[in-house]
């Protein structure tokens, strides 16, 4: 029987370039699509439609070197760099079960988190269709302090990448004394939430 690690593990090694532009086209106020996406693997010599290269762009993909110069290697490249962050968000992601036991609820109370308007949690589909939810909402036994709020100020065009980055990423506006919090770490500590919802507002449509 495969452990909880393993089990992440195998999840996270999932993740083609199919699936990368179907997170990176998810948002925060469409966070589980109908439709699922096509995770066979694409071969790195086939070239990317102008629909994929737009996708991708969301991921802060950059598809020119410092000379202005395109090369399918560089775009291949930061495609990779780019699953490799989703990866690493999977693997760490939380599922149903797991935060139902570490909430001490049962699911239909999770779900109904979910359904909320903003929602009271985030979620996304691993590349099996299985929910996930991205751990930083989570302290050890509950959910981010004001992480609705946050939500309601985050613009409805961020998507994962975006959101994991913002959420878990140091930021200057946040000190504690000479220590840069991110807004996580901010909430965490119970410290004011209009100043990460000020952050919020300027996220969307960033990379």
């Amino acid at each position: 029987m495969q452990s909880n690690n393993e089990i992440h593990d195998q999840r996270a090694k999932e993740v083609s370039q199919d699936y990368l532009a179907y997170m990176l086209s998810q948002n925060i106020q469409n966070s589980i699509s109908n439709s699922q996406p096509n995770n066979e693997t694409r071969q790195k010599s086939q070239p990317l439609s102008p629909n994929e290269r737009d996708i991708l762009k969301a991921g802060g993909a950059r598809f020119t070197d410092a000379d202005g110069h395109t090369s399918d290697e560089i775009i291949h490249r930061q495609i990779q760099q780019l699953q490799n962050e989703v990866r690493d968000i999977i693997q760490q992601a939380l599922t149903l079960d797991e935060v139902a036991q570490r909430l001490s609820k049962p699911k239909e109370a999770v779900r109904g988190l979910i359904a909320k308007t903003p929602p009271g949690l985030y979620t996304f589909e691993s590349p099996n269709g299985e929910l996930l939810f991205p751990r930083w909402q989570f302290t050890e036994k509950a959910t981010l302090p004001h992480l609705q709020i946050i939500f309601q100020n985050i613009g409805p065009g961020v998507n994962l990448l975006t959101l994991n980055r913002f959420m878990t990423a140091e930021n200057g506006d946040l000190l504690l004394g000479n220590r840069r919090l991110s807004p996580r770490d901010w909430l965490a500590s119970g410290h004011d939430p209009s100043e990460v919802e000020i952050l919020a507002r300027d996220i969307s449509g960033q990379v």
